[in-house]
């Protein structure tokens, strides 16, 4: 999932495409990545956290279009505290991988 990361970073950053679209799709691509996170990460036992992560998620759905439309140094943050968000969310899943049994 780490790629997902580096592939919002890098397409924020991308100077060949529209800016306004390629913002779109960087928040289009953190959404699906989070609602695919939430979906896989979370078991019966979490449910209160995959509650708010798919909460969050719907949030900035919601709000896609004018964090697309906000200055650079917002989108930027923005992106850059949901990029931090994914690898929490990783390292997570990490560390509760060494607990499970299969």
């Amino acid at each position: 999932m780490s790629d997902i990361v580096a592939d919002l970073l890098r397409l924020s950053e991308d100077p060949n495409t529209d800016p306004r679209s390629r913002r779109r799709q960087t928040m289009e691509r953190l959404v699906h990545a989070l609602l695919r996170m939430a979906d896989s990460q979370f078991g019966p036992e979490d449910a209160q956290s995959r509650q708010s992560l798919v909460h969050l998620t719907t949030i900035i759905r919601d709000m896609a279009t004018r964090i697309a439309e906000a200055d650079d140094a917002t989108f930027s943050a923005i992106v850059r505290e949901a990029a931090m968000l994914i690898r929490s969310l990783e390292r997570r899943r990490t560390y509760a991988a060494r607990f499970t049994v299969h």
